[in-house]
């Protein structure tokens, strides 16, 4: 079991507090850091990472975390990614907890999350018994990545790849819903624009094993 000393804690939450209110810091967001590894640029990421997580934000210590890790957008570096994992898994993130501890199957009683989502990292984040709603698919996945900031879907949705008759392709989905019928009458409230391409239901569970 993970002991935590109780005195380090405390000297970086007065930091953290300190930095997190920093004119600096209101810079930049999970949103910023998203967009950048969208464009590619890891090195800015890993900079806006760095950022929030010397705040405290759970999330970009985590991403931080897969970043040295895989040394992208900086000099791989297995110590600190361990380093940052550990300071997401103190903060509760699920992720980080399963990464540590790969026997684990569920995280310690009473973490929950809300976080913004990687909408590529959407879909494994819904409970599979839901449905959601496709809205499109395309051989083009900048395509859908347009679709997807245009129609303001951020953290309402998300896409996924898939592979069909050795083609790669990609679908966008929106919301979650218990039951068929919720998902049809969310269609039928869907702006015009996005019902052109005839959205129809899907079971999240099929698209949680079909997504590479």
């Amino acid at each position: 079991m993970m002991r935590l000393n109780l005195k380090f804690i405390s000297k970086t939450l007065s930091l953290s507090i300190l930095i997190l209110f920093s004119p600096q810091n209101m810079a930049v967001s999970i949103s910023d850091g998203v967009k950048a590894i969208n464009d590619n640029d890891n090195i800015a990421a890993v900079k806006i990472w760095t950022q929030l997580a010397k705040s405290g934000n759970t999330v970009a210590k985590y991403n931080l975390a897969k970043h040295y890790s895989a040394g992208s957008g900086v000099n791989k570096s297995n110590q600190a990614a361990d380093q940052w994992l550990k300071g997401a898994t103190r903060s509760g993130l699920i992720e980080a907890y399963l990464n540590l501890n790969k026997l684990a199957i569920a995280p310690a009683n009473g973490v929950t999350i809300s976080f913004s989502v990687d909408p590529v990292l959407w879909l494994s984040k819904q409970a599979p018994n839901e449905y959601t709603i496709q809205l499109s698919s395309s051989r083009n996945e900048k395509s859908i990545k347009k679709s997807y900031y245009d129609n303001n879907i951020k953290d309402k949705g998300g896409y996924y790849h898939y592979v069909r008759d050795d083609v790669d392709r990609y679908a966008l989905i929106y919301g979650t819903y218990k039951t068929v019928a919720e998902a049809n009458i969310a269609i039928k409230k869907l702006p015009s624009d996005l019902k052109k391409t005839t959205p129809w239901v899907r079971k999240i569970k099929s698209l949680q094993k079909i997504s590479k």
